[in-house]
């Protein structure tokens, strides 16, 4: 069965906690708590929020004009991003900005050179919640993503919007389902911050939620032509490291720059690239061993202000690389090249990477995060809604005690990571194809009898609840290991559950 299958398994849960939510909503004693808990209703009927986050020029803004497919996020030298911002789909072009004291007001804008420019009018950035970029087009229908302000920033304020914005405290969790985090490698605050993104306070707390992107990987090696299999070796040696395999689902390389490059190519651009590649072989060789050489004003026929420009658009390594393709003749026009770049970029890999990875557990990354909202705004509630406040309180205590969905995506994780093995394959499939099952004919499918027969699946889930609750308990068992067979167990009771009520009603 398909990881995509998970989704449908996680509706339930989700429901819960809606239901919960629009309890609080309509019978909350005032309108501020009232509005508060709304918010959370509508955050769980949309799409998942992701936020890009990282530090100081990692390439937020780069990367997330690359998922939207233009360039919106400006993406200039120096701090550009210093107010979180969310770009969503939306029926026309709006920018509104959240301002401190809870109302809203919209915002004056233009495209200077492709990208957004807001004009916050009399307002300044320290009135400034945040900021919503409506947008019509189809790249935003399933996700919302949140461009955020550098972390360790020379202007703390805009890093605290960030910490604020994302990390999880006594107060309540983050703003955020899940979160990219840009690396340009594994630096001591990089992993303090994905610690501190990852709340606990869930049953069966999980990275599962965090991605990490090695970004910028054109620039390893100097931007050699191998830089970016050299980026994917080193992704793949973070994706095993001890300390980030807590914390974040996986990590993948990235080149952005000639991600957003690629997807907005224009004809021109390519024009100049072929001009370029016409240069004497000697003389190209020399003027693309580094960006001072390149922008020699004697080095070739194209002008010094294109050479800035494609750097700018490019950088080193995809100069060399789309030069590399129009000398071999692969590719020479817009769209060819533009085609190469994105391919070659990782962006491709990440795109998967939420469509496989996030996609499938969308709505059950939306319930934790919006139960923990909700669990935060029950503690605000004044003493005189106080039986509001403990009714609520144990739903949410009855829908996180009952659902195995928190469970399977930790689960899922550890099995995934690496951090739980089996030695025969047979069980690793096994345990996997009941995670992600949605029902018992689906979780037990190798068992079914030749009619499928309830008394088959009967039988086939007692003999698995029995197998995994052994498993479970065996004294030698490294305590995650009999983490994940406990989860299994509970699957494995649950579906036993379901068919014993479909037996009933039969």
């Amino acid at each position: 069965m398909s990881s995509v299958g998970v989704a449908a398994a996680h509706g339930s849960v989700a429901d819960d906690v809606l239901a919960a939510a629009t309890k609080l909503a309509a019978e909350a004693p005032d309108e501020a708590m009232r509005a508060d808990a709304q918010a959370i209703v509508e955050r769980l009927r949309g799409p998942l929020r992701v936020a890009i986050a990282g530090r100081v020029k990692a390439g937020k803004s780069t990367l997330l004009n690359a998922l939207v497919g233009e360039r919106l996020a400006p993406t200039d030298a120096g701090e550009c991003t210093k107010l979180v911002t969310a770009y969503r789909r939306g029926a026309g072009y709006e920018v509104t900005a959240r301002m401190i004291d809870g109302t809203s007001r919209n915002l004056a804008f233009n495209r200077a050179g492709g990208a957004l420019s807001i004009d916050l009018g009399s307002a300044t950035e320290a009135d400034i919640d945040r900021v919503d970029v409506s947008w019509p087009t189809s790249s935003l229908e399933t996700v919302t993503l949140i461009d955020t302000p550098g972390l360790e920033s020379v202007h703390d304020e805009n890093s605290r919007r960030t910490r604020e914005f994302l990390e999880a405290d006594a107060e309540g969790p983050g703003d955020a389902d899940a979160v990219v985090y840009l690396m340009r490698h594994a630096h001591r605050s990089d992993v303090a911050f994905l610690d501190a993104f990852m709340d606990r306070s869930v049953t069966a707390a999980s990275p599962v939620n965090a991605v990490a992107v090695l970004s910028r990987a054109d620039e390893i090696g100097a931007g050699r032509l191998d830089a970016m299999a050299s980026a994917a070796r080193i992704a793949a040696r973070y994706s095993t490291d001890p300390q980030l395999v807590n914390l974040c689902a996986t990590v993948v390389p990235l080149a952005g720059l000639i991600a957003e490059t690629g997807l907005t190519l224009r004809e021109d651009e390519a024009a100049a690239l072929r001009t370029l590649a016409a240069t004497d072989a000697a003389v190209l060789e020399q003027m693309l061993m580094s960006a001072e050489q390149f922008c020699d004003m004697s080095s070739s026929q194209l002008t010094v202000e294109w050479r800035r420009d494609l750097l700018d658009r490019l950088g080193l390594f995809g100069v060399r690389l789309a030069v590399e393709e129009i000398r071999a003749g692969r590719a020479t026009t817009a769209s060819e090249l533009g085609a190469v770049l994105v391919d070659v970029s990782g962006l491709q890999a990440l795109r998967s990477l939420f469509r496989d990875h996030f996609a499938p557990r969308a709505r059950v990354l939306q319930a934790r995060s919006a139960l923990l909202a909700l669990r935060a705004l029950l503690r605000r509630l004044p003493a005189e809604a106080s039986a509001l406040a403990a009714g609520i309180d144990r739903d949410l205590e009855r829908i996180e005690a009952s659902t195995t969905q928190f469970a399977r995506i930790r689960a899922l994780h550890l099995l995934g990571s690496g951090l739980v093995s089996f030695a025969a394959a047979a069980d690793t499939d096994e345990v996997r194809t009941i995670l992600v099952a949605d029902a018992p004919e689906d979780a037990f499918a190798g068992s079914r009898g030749p009619s499928e027969s309830q008394d088959a699946l009967k039988s086939a889930a007692l003999t698995a609840i029995t197998k995994w609750r052994t498993r479970a308990a065996d004294p030698l068992a490294d305590p995650t290991t009999v983490e994940l067979c406990d989860t299994v167990v509970r699957c494995c009771e649950s579906f036993y559950a379901g068919i014993l009520a479909t037996s009933v009603t039969t």
